[in-house]
């Protein structure tokens, strides 16, 4: 079904609807462009909250799959309404942000930079005592600015409506109509708008992901605050002394681990769950005060032991973080919402990750990983602009992408490798160039270059790079290790 809209929102002011702004915009093709943002500012995951309490609102409601529900709507709009925790509660929300105060980008700025907006020559000083000053890597700060740059450059400001939570997204006769709540002056402001289509860019960094282990709600219910998520992790701080289990085998994992590894007793307990994730492997556990278990298989809330799958066992344990990953969330759409609920930790019905496979005026920009992030938001984001002006080549029939969805699920399961676009990134960023062909003569359309086989090369060389910093952070630990036995 072809589709061509007038006017179009995106929901998240993060770089996924940084991008996607910019790309309708710059399509010259739509009379209103409005984007929608819960935070005070842009940057969406990348606005560090440090201010907000860290906390789980119900550990058993996200093991369950239950959390992160929508919320009652006024039953008269417009309307006011006071301050309460069930509706503007960060943690009761998961609003808060996963940032850490030394938290770095961890791709090659020359791919994961837009293809028009470079990010700046601007190294922290952790980042050049760590890696030196052709480090690949970017503060959290500097990515932020970043983000705001992609909207004040282009003018794009005046389409912002920030603190402001999209309660509700419903298809009405034909239209999008959009309940809006606006949190200022320490009251709600309720409203409506309608559009013609939708740009879902809000991450899936929101609702943190716990695997379901005997034992672990009740161990949280008798020992409140041991068990953490890596979302909540700010820094090493609190974990100085501690005996801490982190779980978990991917990038989450690996920066908790050697965030605290200075500071909390050693050693730091690993446990993982089969194989770690294979671009970095082994490498980031391979330190002198890493200890590496299998998985946890029961956690014991009367004595507070915890078991794994190794057969070994560990009392006294003061913290354990999970670094296992996040799950979908729209709570303010409900059919897709239900649809998640029914699934295994990826958004079902969408096509290639960016179409809704029922209703093509809705579409999602940055629901993926895998590598290449951001650069390929830029190519999911002038498809679907392109796509929604009406320009683009059109989507496969219905059965086609009902079938991809099909073997995607039986080849990938669910989790992270069904969302991720590794190893076919040339096979991905080419279809989505394909979508969206060349811009209109005459507008000021986005250019897609062709996937270029470079950039493969410099993703292996960012992994290479992180690599070798565990090396080296490994081996002045083993050095500093035989100093301390020579002077015995």
């Amino acid at each position: 079904m072809p589709v061509k809209a007038r006017r179009v929102a995106v929901i998240g002011a993060g770089p996924a609807g940084a991008i996607a702004t910019d790309a309708l915009v710059k399509e010259q093709a739509f009379e209103t462009v409005r984007v929608f943002d819960r935070r005070a500012g842009i940057g969406g995951t990348w606005v560090y909250t440090p201010h907000l309490p860290t906390a789980i609102p119900s550990l058993g409601d996200l093991v369950s799959g239950k959390a992160d529900v929508a919320i009652p709507i006024p039953p008269h709009l417009p309307t006011v309404t006071p301050i309460s925790e069930e509706v503007n509660g960060h943690q009761r929300r998961f609003s808060d942000t996963a940032l850490h105060e030394n938290l770095h980008s961890n791709i090659t700025p020359a791919i994961m930079s837009y293809t028009q907006e470079p990010f700046p020559d601007k190294l922290s000083p952790r980042t050049l005592a760590e890696y030196g000053p052709g480090a690949p890597f970017r503060h959290h700060t500097v990515i932020r600015e970043w983000i705001e740059g992609i909207f004040s450059r282009g003018g794009h400001e005046k389409l912002l409506e920030l603190n402001t939570t999209v309660e509700r997204a419903e298809k009405v006769g034909g239209e999008w109509v959009l309940t809006l709540r606006k949190e200022t002056l320490g009251r709600n402001y309720w409203w409506r708008e309608t559009f013609d289509a939708l740009v879902v860019a809000t991450g899936h960094y929101n609702v943190p992901w716990f695997p379901s282990i005997p034992g672990l709600v009740d161990y949280d219910r008798k020992f409140p605050g041991r068990i953490q998520h890596s979302k909540h992790f700010r820094n090493a701080r609190k974990f100085k002394g501690k005996r801490v289990v982190v779980v978990g085998g991917s990038i989450s994992a690996h920066e908790v681990v050697h965030e605290i590894l200075d500071v909390a007793q050693s050693p730091v307990y690993a446990a993982l769950r089969g194989e770690p994730i294979p671009a970095f492997g082994w490498e980031p556990f391979l330190h002198p005060d890493i200890a590496i278990k299998k998985e946890i298989t029961r956690f014991d809330p009367e004595t507070g032991r915890v078991f794994f799958k190794d057969g070994s066992s560990l009392d006294d344990v003061d913290y354990i973080i999970f670094g296992t990953g996040y799950t979908f969330s729209v709570p303010y759409i409900p059919h897709v919402q239900e649809r998640i609920r029914n699934a295994y930790r990826r958004l079902p019905g969408v096509y290639q990750h960016t179409w809704d496979i029922e209703d093509p005026t809705l579409t999602f920009v940055g629901m993926l990983g895998g590598g290449f992030t951001f650069r390929v938001y830029e190519w999911q984001a002038v498809a679907v602009a392109r796509h929604l002006a009406g320009r683009a080549k059109a989507l496969p029939p219905i059965p086609e992408q009902l079938e991809w969805e099909r073997k995607r699920v039986a080849e990938r399961g669910g989790g992270k490798d069904y969302y991720s676009i590794a190893p076919d990134y040339g096979a991905y960023f080419e279809f989505l160039r394909g979508i969206a062909g060349e811009p209109a003569p005459g507008t000021n359309g986005r250019v897609l270059p062709a996937f270029d086989e470079k950039w493969l090369e410099l993703w292996t060389g960012m992994v290479a790079h992180k690599i070798e910093g565990f090396q080296r952070k490994r081996k002045r630990a083993e050095e500093a290790r035989g100093i301390v036995k020579a002077k015995l």
